[in-house]
């Protein structure tokens, strides 16, 4: 007979959770560099930007917070090649309400 496990609980919550990023970021031979560089550069932006928020100190300059965020996820983003263009081509944006135009008919 099994114990079935108390999914309510927080800390169970937060193994499940770690367990799934491990997963999403589980290296092979192409990507362990990538993956352990990730972690790093999260670490580091975490440290700066997310830990104060949790902690007694100060928070860093507004302008350190934005740069680094914008530097960490522009690397991050330039290493899983996930690039603004190609998630812009997969959003689709309707401004007429959803009624077809003459230039969307097919002849």
């Amino acid at each position: 007979m099994s114990v079935k496990p108390n999914t309510d609980e927080p800390l169970y919550r937060a193994k499940i959770e770690l367990v799934c990023l491990g997963r999403t970021l589980m290296p092979d031979e192409e990507s362990l560099d990538r993956t352990v560089a990730t972690l790093i550069l999260f670490g580091v932006w975490a440290t700066i930007v997310v830990a104060p928020m949790f902690t007694a100190a100060d928070p860093p300059p507004w302008e350190l917070q934005l740069g680094t965020t914008a530097v960490v996820f522009l690397v991050i983003g330039r290493m899983w090649d996930l690039e603004v263009e190609r998630v812009l081509d997969g959003i689709t944006i309707s401004t007429d309400g959803g009624q077809p135009r003459d230039d969307d008919r097919e002849d």
